[in-house]
């Protein structure tokens, strides 16, 4: 499993010169790097990278605006219609359901202007197939578990 955060230690992330090269193309991150926004308070432990992986606020709120309502997102709701989850039909988070907000995460805080499937910058398929392919992976079942329960809480 890969991550930003390997790129980070490895690139000296604090560096201005490094975010410059970023934000200009000089230096692309690679399609099966993941972001640290994938983790719970944004920090990655390379001694275990299950640790904390896809248990980010950022990913909550994500799922909420999604599936939800925008003010769902806020201690006291105001959603006058019903979310997306009711209307489709949705009683439980899905390994897929994570995947899909994951990417539509990471997408939102890209460069990148228009969502498509065919995106070499962010290459949107390849990073949802790469978080399914872990959490379909029968060698991970128990810690898939144990997310796929923290979701549901």
């Amino acid at each position: 499993m890969s991550c930003w955060s390997q790129f980070q230690s490895q690139s000296h992330w604090s560096s201005a010169l490094t975010h410059t090269k970023l934000i200009n193309g000089q230096i692309q991150v690679a399609r099966d790097q993941w972001p640290i926004i994938l983790y719970a308070n944004y920090a990655y432990d390379p001694e275990n990278p299950w640790n904390s992986l896809l248990h980010s606020g950022l990913l909550v709120s994500a799922f909420k605006h999604i599936f939800m309502s925008p003010s769902s997102v806020d201690q006291e709701p105001k959603a006058t219609c019903s979310g997306n989850a009711w209307i489709h039909g949705i009683h439980h988070v899905t390994k897929a359901l994570i995947a899909y907000v994951a990417m539509q995460a990471r997408f939102a805080l890209s460069s990148t202007q228009v969502f498509l499937r065919t995106d070499l910058v962010t290459d949107s398929e390849h990073f949802y197939n790469s978080i399914l392919e872990l959490l379909e992976d029968p060698n991970e079942k128990d810690k898939v578990d144990t997310l796929t329960a923290w979701w549901n809480w």
